[in-house]
């Protein structure tokens, strides 16, 4: 079932979206595309100095499909250099600081990777088939949620 749900990603590649309570509302998707443009200016210098060994981060508009909400997403191939997808996640923490209102999602090929670098300090219950649609990234922590957000 999970495979119908996600297009499988290559093996150096991240995915990640930024979500917004707000947009699910009327005006949904200028709030998203207004923080997108935001987040990018503000976030210019940063992202211009890296050398990204394939692809850049990328945020596009993503309207609501299914269970999936309208959101800020994209996917970058990074190659060889798992810095690039380190470099992408302080990327969406930064911005999700500056924006309050926003909430991340990343993973790679090996699911919720960021879960898997944490395993050592989440709490019993959790694990991977109970982790689907929980974790939210919002400002500096990694927020579980006890019941799943999109059921």
């Amino acid at each position: 079932m999970e495979a119908l749900r996600r297009p499988a990603l290559p093996e150096d590649a991240v995915r990640y979206r930024l979500l917004a309570a707000a947009a699910a509302g009327p005006g949904g998707e200028a709030l998203l595309r207004r923080c997108a443009e935001l987040a990018l200016v503000r976030f210019a210098p940063l992202l211009a100095a890296c050398v990204w060994q394939r692809q850049p981060l990328r945020l596009r508009y993503g309207p609501g499909r299914g269970e999936i909400p309208a959101h800020l997403g994209g996917t970058t191939v990074f190659g060889d250099n798992v810095e690039d997808e380190w470099f992408i996640v302080y990327v969406l923490r930064e911005i999700t600081r500056e924006f309050p209102g926003l909430a991340a999602r990343i993973d790679d090929n090996d699911g919720e990777f960021l879960l898997i670098e944490a395993a050592d300090f989440l709490p019993k219950w959790l694990n991977p088939e109970t982790s689907e649609n929980r974790k939210i990234h919002d400002t500096l922590s990694l927020l579980m949620v006890l019941a799943p957000l999109w059921e």
